[in-house]
């Protein structure tokens, strides 16, 4: 082999500092790109582990709650039952607080994973402190019953008001307790 000529020696020499750099320019490409896909795992991870530590915290919190429904589950009943459960608490309720019940329907029973649920639209006049003793009567939490819809309106005589309601009743089926 012959010697090189210097010309052919820095030429040799810039063709190998490019081939060094355009190795170096694609590893550092490589290596920032890897870097940023693991800055957005960890970034993931850190927001699922803070999820994670929010459920549990959540459920740390509401361990009094699960506590108390398992003190007090629902009733079980079938759907007739219940049904007819409801209407008889708001018909005695009416009765004692002086109200009188204008219309009344019942709508469709509501099914879910967790509880079934009955429920009535009522139409029901009478005094405001007749009114403000029937809710306190419905609203028990050991009675499993939630007014979904409140509307009060002026009757045409100033002593009495028109209430507008819908009430459910929550319970289990006997097939699902």
């Amino acid at each position: 082999m012959r010697k090189l000529a210097p010309s052919e020696k820095t030429l040799f020499l810039v063709l190998c500092g490019a081939v060094f750099l355009a190795v170096n320019l694609i590893s550092l490409k490589v290596f920032l790109n890897i870097n940023e896909q693991l800055q957005s795992k960890i970034s993931t991870l850190r927001n699922q582990l803070a999820e994670g530590r929010a459920i549990i915290m959540t459920a740390e919190t509401l361990q009094p709650a699960i506590a108390w429904m398992h003190e007090h589950p629902l009733p079980i009943w079938n759907n007739d039952k219940a049904s007819a459960e409801l209407l008889k608490c708001e018909r005695t309720e009416a009765e004692k607080a002086g109200l009188k019940i204008i219309e009344e329907n019942l709508l469709p029973t509501h099914s879910s994973f967790y509880a079934t649920s009955v429920s009535v639209q009522a139409k029901i006049s009478g005094s405001f402190d007749g009114l403000v003793k029937f809710l306190f009567a419905l609203q028990t939490p050991t009675a499993w019953r939630v007014i979904n819809k409140f509307i009060i309106k002026s009757d045409s005589d100033p002593t009495k008001v028109i209430i507008d309601l819908e009430m459910k009743q929550y319970f289990q089926t006997p097939a699902t307790s």
